[in-house]
Formats: structure tokens, sequence, C-alpha cells
């Protein structure tokens, strides 16, 4: 168990004695490694400390291009260094005398597979910690070409796929080998995650070598979790990656010679030219990942592990304020265009699918109508789908829900958007505010968010007294709670809705992952 006696508490693990930084409430234990990176490699075990390793800083992120922000988005952003070696992970738990081992939260960051890590402010683990009396973990793993370049046949000898998942099994099995140190439950550990992230959880319900690690999971605005690359896709974007680094033979010492740098540049490169498509993502190889998620088999897999999933009702219009700060004020011809492009309609027929919106929405901009249409497609579809697929599967239960709060950045016109669920999550609604706005409204429904997502890592049941009864989900009724400032649970949210994207072409990843 930690010394919590003291201001810098310890606590002795399999790789030595970690020291932290304690504020009297939570201490921190930060940028402990968990693994050793070498490039494009499966990750080594983290080598032994020599004396007290001090955990106090905030490990370096994977080599990763920035993205253009707004100043609301500030919650998401992390100024630590970028390197390669950036296998590390933060613990943050309750400075108290633990009886009974403490349940353990390991948060998956978002980012897509290209970009974040788990040391933004946002996600910052001590309000959860103390609220609950719980561990809380967040992560930092390969990313991009780094984490997702699958090479297939074309280097001999080489047996590393889908890494960056790999690496993430990895701090699970330090997790389960330490994490009693913390005042931690290795016997009790949920992977909770969002955009990027919750993908990485339905991922890691599917593959082999996750199974037993953890035994709750959250997925939280995912857009990609139903189907990964194939391997034949994935390749060509390794072959267009090694000739943007001309590299004719891909021996180790050819491949080890570039830069980070060098890399990132190639990449974005070799993306370009496969016409914008990035599957530098993971991929169904056969064996780290034998199949998509959520198909029978893998299924079968995970249902003994409670889920809990849902999305936020206004996510693009996070990517739409991002790329242009007067989306809201679009015309209707352009609100077309951008249906008709994203859903893969046909112009004529997204022209009436604008039309059956704005008979649903009365009064709704077209900007709101496109949001309404774009958000159901990428992110509340193939969640719900997730949903209906794994609760008719005998097993442990299914919860459902949705966000509604409404934000106050861009002058009220996010709605709410993709990332809002994050700092409700973690009790980190003051990093918010630029965002969020309203702060007493968002800490009162902080503390029953924060409560959900407690007693699911507890039991595996998201019900507490601080909301309406919760009923569990099944793929009749689709029973969801709705957060907002007034809570509540209803069945099926926007049926119409739900039946007009429904009839439109799947999501596919060729539009952009949208994952932050």
């Amino acid at each position: 168990m930690p010394d919590t006696a003291l201001a810098h508490p310890t606590a002795d693990t399999a790789q030595g004695r970690i020291e932290g930084r304690s504020d009297g409430t939570v201490a921190r234990y930060l940028g402990i490694p968990y693994g050793r990176a070498d490039r494009f490699r499966p990750a080594r075990p983290p080598a032994a400390s020599e004396g007290v390793f001090a955990a106090t800083a905030l490990g370096p992120r994977c080599p990763q291009v920035a993205r253009a922000g707004r100043p609301w988005m500030d919650f998401l952003s992390d100024p630590t260094p970028m390197d390669e070696a950036c296998l590390a992970l933060n613990i943050f738990a309750a400075d108290r005398p633990a009886g009974t081992p403490r349940p353990v939260m390991v948060w998956l960051h978002g980012g897509g597979y290209v970009t974040g890590s788990g040391g933004r402010p946002g996600v910052d683990g001590t309000a959860l910690a103390a609220r609950g009396d719980v561990v809380v973990v967040t992560l930092n793993h390969r990313l991009n070409a780094f984490g997702f370049t699958y090479f297939g046949d074309l280097v001999p000898g080489h047996n590393g796929a889908n890494i960056g998942m790999t690496d993430i099994v990895r701090a699970l099995e330090w997790v389960r080998e330490n994490i009693a140190a913390f005042g931690g439950d290795p016997g009790n550990v949920t992977i909770f995650g969002q955009s990027g992230g919750g993908s990485k959880v339905a991922l890691l319900m599917a593959m082999p070598s996750a199974e037993g690690l953890f035994h709750r999971a959250v997925v939280q605005s995912a857009s990609s979790l139903l189907k990964m690359a194939s391997p034949e896709r994935a390749t060509r974007c390794a072959e267009l990656l090694l000739e943007e680094l001309g590299i004719a033979d891909p021996t180790p010492e050819a491949l080890a010679a570039p830069d980070f740098k060098a890399i990132l540049d190639a990449r974005a490169r070799a993306v370009t030219r496969n016409d914008g498509i990035d599957d530098f993502r993971p991929v169904v190889d056969g064996t780290v990942l034998t199949a998509n998620p959520f198909e029978p088999g893998n299924i079968a897999r995970s249902a003994r592990i409670p889920l809990l999933i849902g999305t936020c009702e206004d996510e693009i219009t996070f990517f739409q304020a991002a790329a242009d700060p007067n989306f809201h004020a679009m015309d209707a011809g352009t609100a077309r265009d951008r249906i008709a492009y994203f859903t893969n309609l046909e112009q004529d027929a997204a022209d009436r699918l604008y039309a059956e919106l704005a008979a649903i929405f009365p009064g709704e901009s077209p900007a709101q109508l496109t949001s309404r249409a774009m958000s159901e497609h990428m992110y509340r579809r193939n969640d719900r789908r997730a949903a209906d697929l794994r609760s008719a599967h005998p097993g442990a239960p299914v919860w459902s829900y949705l966000f509604r709060w409404k934000t106050a950045a861009e002058g009220g016109h996010l709605g709410c958007p993709h990332t809002a669920c994050i700092p409700f999550i973690f009790g980190t609604t003051t990093a918010a505010q630029r965002m969020l706005g309203r702060p007493d409204d968002a800490a009162r429904l902080s503390e029953k968010v924060m409560d959900a997502w407690l007693a699911f890592a507890r039991s595996g049941d998201p019900n507490h007294p601080g909301l309406p009864a919760w009923p569990a989900y099944d793929a009749t009724h689709r029973p969801t709670m709705i957060f907002d400032d007034t809570c509540e649970a209803m069945d099926d949210p926007l049926p119409e809705l739900r039946a007009l994207i429904d009839a439109c072409p799947a999501y596919t990843t060729d539009k952009g992952s949208g994952a932050v």
C-alpha cells in the first residue's frame, strides 16, 4: 500500500519503489513507465528502477501533428514534449488509508488513432478519485504511423500489428501486476474512453490478449468502433509510407534511421496519396484482432463485460466550429451539399433528407439540421448499433445515455458537442469553462454524471440516488438516460431521426475519423 503518511507517498511495484506527490486529498503518481517502445515493434516490459522513481511529471506524448483548435478547446490541450519513448501512465488515488481495495478506472484518450494523450487537463483524475474513492489511471501509447503501421509481409520477420493497441494491453498488464500497491483492486478494472478512446475500448473487448484484464467497459462518442481496416488496405498505407521515406529495403536499421518528424511528414504524404484515406489504424490481422469488435464471435468473447455506451446530441458541431467559426450561418444549399457528401447520398436523396429533417425539427437553422444528420450518422447510429448487437446477446447488461446539456461557446451554436461529456465525467468543468459556461449548473450535472460512472465502476450498474431509475438497454425499447439540467430516462430518443438516418449508407472512415 502507499505510505500516505508522507507528503511524498511511495508505492512498491514490480519495477521498484515509486514516489508521488499528495495535496492531502489525492496522491498523484505521474509519468510511470509501463513499457519500452522499439520503433514499429511490440512493447517490451519496463526497465527496473534504480533507487526511487520520482513520479512527479507527465510523460511525453507520442509524436503527432497538432490539430488547429479554438480557445474553448483548451481543456484538451497538452503541452508536454513528444517522444517515441511515450509508454507511461499516471495514477490518481485518494490519499487516505484504504480498507477494501478500490475500483480502478483506466482512461483511454481520444484523438482517433492519430493524436491525443492522457495528460490533457480535462482528464486529470484528481476529482474523480477523490469523489469516488477509486484509483484513476490515464496513459499514453503509440499513435499514427508509430502505433498503427501494418507491414504484413513487407518486412521479413516483422511480427508487429496493432502495436498501439498492444501497448494498451501492456499498460493493463502493468495495472494488474501493480495497482494493488496504490490501493486498487486488480479484480475490478473499468476501461473507459471517448471518441477514438471509445473505439479502443471496443477493440479491447474483442482482443484475445486483453481478456481478463478488465471487467467493465464504457464507450463514449465512438464513431469508428464497428469496422477496422483490412490487411490489404493497411498494407497499402505501409507501402506508401516506405516509398515516402525512400526505404526500398526495410531492414531494422533502415526503419530506425529517420527521425520522428520525417515519419510524421511521410505518413501525411502517404495518406494524401491514398486519396485521403487513413488506414494507419487498427487492422483485422487474424491474431491480435481476429474479427471486428461486434461481430458474433467477439460479442461472445465480451458478453460477461457490462457496457455503458452513448453520445452527445450535437457531436459534429465540434468539428464544424473548428474548421469554420461561422458554420452556424451556412445556407440551406450548403447544408444539403454537406449532407450529400457526408452520407454518401445522391444529391436528390440528400435534398429529400434535408426536407424531412426540416419537417421533424421546424425552426432549426440549416447548420442545426446538418448537425442533426451528421451527428446521428457518424456517432449515434454506430453506437446504437453496437448497443443493439451487444444487448441481444445473453450476458451482462448494456446501458445507454445521451448528453443534451447545451454549452456556451461560439454563442451557444455548438449545442452539446463532441468532447462535452469529458469534463462532466472527470469533474473538470472548471478547466472546460470556456466551452461549457454556466459554472454552477455544470458542477451540479457533473456530480450526477461522476456518480453514475463511479457506480458503474463499482458494480456494473450506473444507477444511483441522484438520478431517476435507469433501465438496462434492449434493442426493442432502447431506454436511454438523458443527461441535461433535468435528467430523465426515456425510450428511443428521436425515433424519427433514427429512422431517417438508418436508411442512409453506413458511415465510413473514408470521410475522416472525426475523432479527438
